[in-house]
C-alpha cells in the first residue's frame, strides 16, 4: 500500500466545490498507472483501465471534503462564513484553520463566543467569526476574498494499533482504495474495462456521480464511501448492525443495492480470507449510489464502506487494515468478472 500518496490525498485541501487542485494530484499519480484520463467540466476525475473492453465497472469515491466559505469580511478584518457541507459548527470555536486565499493559505483562529457558551442553543455557522490578524478589511481582502475555502488546520497522524486518524478520511481515503484496487487489477490482467471515478460534489450537491456515471454508461458500480462505526461513543448497532474498525470493509443491504453484486463481494471475501462485515439501510444511502443508480437509464450498484469514526470532524479514524482489506477485496471482484458477466436478479 502506498501510504506516501495516501497521505498526500488526505493533507491536501479539497472543500467540496474547489476539488480542482487535488484533481491535478491524482491525474499526476494516476497517469502512468493506467490506459486513460478523463475530466468534465465539473471536476469528476476517471482514470480507465481497458477502455475498449465491452463490459464497464465504475468504482466510484468523492474527493470532495466538508468545510466553510468566507462569506463575507468585516470592517474590523474578521471573516464571516458559510458552511460546505455538513459541517458541524460546534468543532469550530477555538480551533485554528488554513484559508486557501488568492495569495496562498492563509491561517486563522475561529473565535470562541463566550456568551453562545452560556446557551443552552446549539452553535450555529452564522455564530462563527475567523481572526487571521487582519488590521481591518482592506488588510484582509489582500490575502481572502469571498469564496474562499477554510479547513481545520490538522493532518495525518497514524495511532496505535494500526489506527489513522486525519481530516477528510471522509472520502479521499476511500479515493485512494479505488485508484489502488484499478493498479492492482491493472496488475493482474484484469479483462473488464475499469472506471475509477474521484467525484466532485458529494459533500454538497453529488453532482460528480451523477455527471461521470452520465458518461461512462456502466455496466455496474460500486460506489465506496465511509459509514459509522458503532464502536465509537455514541454509537448503537442496533441503528444499522454492528460495524467495528479492523472487521474489514462493510457491504451494505439496501433498497437500491444489487444483492447479486453483494453474493459476489462475499464470495471474492471468502476466496481470500478477508474479513468483511454488513450493515443494512433502506431508502437512501446518502452517498454517490444514489445519484449513480437513477443515472444512464439505471445501473446496478453496491456500496462498500470503510469503518469510520467521528465523521465530518477534524480527527475522523479508520483501521489502515480495513484500508488494505478493502483494496484486495475490490482488486479481486475486478479479476473475477468478465465480458459474460450477469447482473440480472431473476437468473441464479
Amino acid at each position: 500500500m502506498n501510504k506516501d500518496f495516501l497521505y498526500e490525498l488526505l493533507d491536501s485541501m479539497s472543500v467540496s466545490g474547489h476539488e480542482i487542485p487535488l484533481q491535478k494530484k491524482v491525474i499526476a499519480h494516476m497517469t502512468p498507472c493506467c490506459d486513460e484520463i478523463r475530466t468534465d467540466c465539473t471536476g469528476n476525475v476517471i482514470s480507465v483501465h481497458n477502455p475498449q473492453a465491452p463490459f464497464r465497472v465504475m468504482l466510484a469515491a468523492h474527493i470532495d471534503e466538508i468545510g466553510l466559505i468566507v462569506t463575507h469580511i468585516q470592517d474590523d478584518g474578521l471573516l464571516r462564513v458559510g458552511k460546505s457541507g455538513g459541517i458541524r459548527a460546534c468543532q469550530y470555536p477555538g480551533h485554528q484553520v488554513v484559508v486557501h486565499g488568492r495569495k496562498g493559505k492563509v491561517y486563522g483562529a475561529v473565535v470562541a463566543l463566550k456568551d453562545r457558551e452560556k446557551e443552552k442553543d446549539p452553535v450555529k455557522v452564522g455564530d462563527l467569526y475567523i481572526d487571521i490578524g487582519a488590521k481591518d478589511a482592506a488588510d484582509a481582502r489582500q490575502y481572502v476574498q469571498e469564496g474562499d475555502p477554510i479547513h481545520f488546520h490538522s493532518y495525518h497522524q497514524e495511532l496505535l494499533n494500526g489506527f489513522l486518524s486525519a481530516r477528510g478520511i471522509d472520502d479521499r481515503g476511500c479515493a485512494f482504495i479505488i485508484l489502488e484496487a484499478l493498479k492492482r487489477a491493472r496488475e493482474r490482467g484484469c479483462s473488464v474495462g475499469v472506471y475509477a471515478a474521484t467525484t466532485a460534489g458529494e459533500e454538497t450537491s453529488t453532482r460528480g456521480a451523477y455527471w461521470s456515471a452520465s458518461r461512462v454508461k456502466p455496466d455496474l458500480a460500486i460506489v465506496v464511501d465511509v459509514t459509522y462505526a458503532s464502536d465509537s461513543p455514541g454509537s448503537d448497532p442496533k441503528d444499522s448492525g454492528s460495524v467495528k474498525l479492523g472487521g474489514g470493509p462493510v457491504l451494505c443491504n439496501s433498497s437500491i443495492g444489487s444483492r447479486k453484486i453483494n453474493r459476489m463481494l462475499r464470495d471474492c471475501a471468502e476466496k481470500r480470507n478477508i474479513p468483511w462485515q454488513i450493515e443494512s439501510y433502506m431508502g437512501h444511502t446518502y452517498t454517490d449510489a444514489d445519484q449513480i443508480h437513477i443515472s444512464a437509464g439505471g445501473v446496478p450498484v453496491a456500496l462498500v464502506s470503510l469503518p469510520l469514526r467521528y465523521m465530518h470532524s477534524p480527527a475522523e479514524m479508520c483501521s489502515l487494515e480495513d484500508v488494505e482489506n478493502t483494496i484486495a477485496l475490490l482488486t479481486e471482484l475486478l479479476c473475477t468478472m468478465d465480458e459474460h458477466t450477469d447482473l440480472d436478479p431473476f437468473h441464479d
